[in-house]
């Protein structure tokens, strides 16, 4: 696979944990802190490399190393509780797992080079299992932060919701020695209640500042704008999920006169046959392997039209969730999510109801089509649009959303980078993010990535 290069601003990110044994990389979403935490693992030389990250980015962080680093580690996702702990290279595990005391106790036999904390926000609570084992409980108790010669934590919102949120992390990288609530109060203002000290506002905060500057590296969007391209494509490969099939596609397999078995048993010889296919053009000796692929999907289209839906469901859940807790964290104001079925438009819609999801697709009456528009360009509690990409992929203009999200792709590039363009245009004065999703081994992850490509170059040209 070919590296990625790394912004300057990228760079200079990367340096900046390399030189620190105790960091907190607190960057704007969308800014690449998973690759600079990889290079900077790179220019320490770091061997065993433990990262921990939510379940739902475990294998992204696989494809992550592939993409940023040039060294050839082993690299081991723990998906379960039965899974083997590797002794040396890259580890992957999630929060979640940390409360299996047999994976907590096989992790911390190892030292690790760099253990990275990714979304460490997730460690904000003193009293939760999982910050107890990486961040330890008192003296008699240290946690796999023991076991690190490095700590570097990853997160664009290192206190969601009060300062006191940032004691973990101060306490754990030593900048902070006193307890807890001394440093609440120090900080954080408030009252008691019949609930106990209720947080209201802050002080001190430029000694609040000066405490964190010691471990903390912060950029926003706005000052690194002039590095960052008007717009930028990646890629993220999520988990598959057990799909839960909607009524009308359970009608389809029983009006096939299919069981279940045999319909999964289809779905897995399809997506075999396509695997194969992609395979082929690339060991081929074309030039152009991306367009070459493209044309091949485009053509397999009609006959891949259940596997392609199916794969759209697989993976759903896990976006979704990805999503939803961007947009509850307010680290997305608004997005703009694409996809080719209905089935996938209408779920999707049902798990981001909650932040004014609405929908455009071709059985959105004209009148409906553009209330809906207009609701999402004007209402901020309007903050997702889900669309199917033929029909709100042209002709409209959604820049109040900066952050596009391909559920499904369409197998015409063009109409991919169309769609994409619905943000970026005149009018947008942020630099547009947009993510193609893939679901890990399937033959998705070549689609998407071939499809990415594609839409990149023609983005171009546009």
């Amino acid at each position: 696979m070919e590296l990625t290069t790394l912004f300057p601003y990228q760079v200079t990110g990367a340096g900046y944990l390399a030189q620190n044994d105790q960091a907190l990389l607190a960057d704007d979403m969308g800014l690449g802190k998973s690759a600079q935490a990889i290079t900077a693992a790179d220019q320490v030389n770091a061997r065993n490399i433990l990262v921990l990250c939510p379940a739902s980015l475990r294998i992204n962080w696989t494809r992550e190393f592939g993409r940023f680093s040039p060294f050839d580690r082993p690299i081991v996702a723990i998906m379960t509780a039965k899974d083997q702990i590797p002794g040396s290279g890259v580890a992957i595990c999630s929060y979640d797992l940390l409360r299996v005391d047999k994976i907590l106790a096989a992790l911390k036999k190892t030292h690790w080079d760099v253990l990275v904390l990714d979304e460490a926000h997730y460690l904000k609570e003193r009293s939760a299992q999982r910050t107890k084992a990486v961040y330890g409980y008192g003296k008699r108790s240290p946690g796999l932060v023991a076991n690190a010669s490095r700590v570097w934590r990853l997160t664009g919102t290192p206190a969601p919701n009060d300062a006191s949120e940032l004691y973990t992390h101060l306490k754990s990288a030593g900048v902070v020695d006193e307890p807890y609530w001394d440093f609440t109060f120090r900080f954080c203002t408030g009252f008691n209640s019949d609930y106990g000290f209720r947080i209201t506002g802050h002080k001190n905060t430029t000694e609040l500042k000066q405490l964190l500057s010691q471990i903390m590296l912060r950029r926003k969007k706005e000052e690194v704008m002039k590095e960052l391209p008007p717009i930028v494509f990646q890629q993220v490969t999520v988990e598959k999920s057990p799909v839960e099939l909607d009524p009308e596609f359970y009608e389809q397999v029983q009006a096939a006169g299919k069981t279940d078995t045999e319909f999964l048993s289809d779905m897995k010889s399809s997506d075999a046959m396509l695997r194969q296919a992609l395979d082929n053009v690339y060991k081929s000796s074309c030039e152009t392997p991306a367009s070459d692929s493209a044309r091949i999907l485009e053509s397999m289209a009609p006959s891949m039209v259940t596997l392609r839906r199916y794969i759209g469901m697989m993976k759903l859940p896990q976006v979704c969730d990805i999503l939803a807790e961007e947009l509850e964290s307010e680290m997305v104001e608004k997005i703009v999510i694409f996809a080719v079925h209905k089935s996938v438009i209408e779920n999707t819609r049902e798990r981001l109801r909650r932040f004014g999801a609405v929908t455009l697709y071709g059985n959105t009456p004209p009148l409906k089509r553009q209330e809906n528009v207009d609701k999402f360009m004007t209402d901020p509690r309007t903050r997702v649009l889900i669309g199917n990409i033929q029909a709100a992929g042209v002709g409209i203009t959604l820049t109040s959303a900066h952050e596009v999200a391909f559920m499904e792709a369409d197998w015409v590039p063009a109409n991919n980078a169309q769609a994409s363009m619905r943000c970026h245009r005149i009018g947008q004065t942020r630099p547009v993010r947009v993510r193609f999703f893939t679901c890990a081994d399937s033959v998705d992850e070549q689609i998407q990535q071939a499809l990415l490509r594609k839409t990149r170059e023609l983005t171009k040209i546009f």
